[in-house]
């Protein structure tokens, strides 16, 4: 199925994102990022062309999530994590993030399972913007709209 061909239609934005982390929905994030890979590797032998003779399966490597707001946001967003478990710390608990694009009837949802709150960082500045943090998560597997990278044949997250 190719990609839809939209002339004066409604395009997937920044106003399009609905983020929820574990049951609650947040809306001050400015920022999120997100990745994930498949590491292969070429597999070789004797003979003139000297090219590969195979790739190995690879292994799948979710990279960092990001997320970057205003401080009350993340204020938030550690007082619900802290709730999970023992009302101290935010770093233990792992949770899910659901992000997903909504414009008219091509709804896209990314699933990023297993989740771990693992740094911040922040910044103030004179002038006249908000003041905001960074934070780093971990994931251990993303559903892209449905599908994954990884084969979900056996010992999926």
């Amino acid at each position: 199925m190719a990609d839809e061909l939209r002339v004066n239609g409604a395009l997937h934005s920044w106003g399009s994102i609905v983020l929820k982390v574990g049951i609650e929905r947040f809306t001050g994030f400015t920022e999120i990022s997100y990745e994930d890979k498949l590491e292969t590797a070429m597999g070789y032998g004797m003979g003139k062309a000297q090219a590969p003779r195979g790739q190995t399966r690879g292994k799948y490597t979710p990279g960092p999530v990001k997320l970057k707001g205003p401080k009350a946001s993340m204020v938030a967003l550690r007082n619900q994590l802290a709730a999970l478990g023992d009302g101290r710390s935010f770093g233990q608990p792992t949770f899910g993030i659901v992000v997903q694009y909504i414009e008219s009837n091509s709804p896209i949802t990314d699933e990023l399972k297993l989740c771990r709150y693992v740094g911040t960082t922040a910044s103030s500045s004179e002038g006249p913007d908000q003041i905001t943090e960074e934070v780093e998560l971990t994931t251990r597997g993303i559903v892209w709209n449905g599908k994954t990278l990884y084969d979900q044949s056996g010992g999926q997250p």
